[in-house]
């Protein structure tokens, strides 16, 4: 990285964009989803978009006393609302620990120069039918009986 990059004694923050915070992805968010965003962006240094490690237990680290399992569930849910793909699978054998490699979304790829996708924002709840459903009502026993026995 060249000197005029780096910070120089600055210290180091994270900006989030109104857009992304506005977004219906966002709102959908768990508070561990949110923690695994801000760790990923945390990572990220303008040039290491694509290259973002990070596995299920280094998110639930992050979440802070959460399970692995946790983890990756933060993980699937950012990459279900299109905040983050998948670049590069983890392999875990006993030549090679690698780590999940991501990349953000809403910054250009620096492995492949692919342009941001900002998929999250194109993300919408599933609708819910607040029409009742038509159809015959089934009564409860206890009305069966009163009926008979007048």
């Amino acid at each position: 990285m060249s000197s005029r990059h780096k910070r120089k004694g600055k210290p180091k923050f994270l900006m989030i964009e109104g857009y992304v915070v506005k977004s219906a992805a966002w709102k959908a968010l768990t508070a561990n989803d949110k923690a695994v965003y801000l760790g990923l962006k945390w990572k990220y240094d303008a040039f290491n978009n694509g290259r973002i490690a990070m596995g299920c237990r280094e998110a639930a680290e992050v979440i802070g006393n959460a399970s692995k399992d946790t983890g990756k569930r933060s993980l699937d849910n950012l990459q279900a609302k299109g905040f983050i793909t998948l670049t590069k699978p983890s392999g875990f054998n006993m030549k090679n620990r690698a780590a999940t490699e991501w990349r953000l979304t809403e910054y250009k790829c620096d492995v492949t120069g692919e342009l941001p996708t900002k998929a999250f924002m194109r993300w919408a709840p599933d609708e819910k039918s607040t029409v009742r459903p038509r159809g015959h009502t089934v009564r409860p026993q206890g009305q069966w009986a009163l009926e008979r026995s007048a």
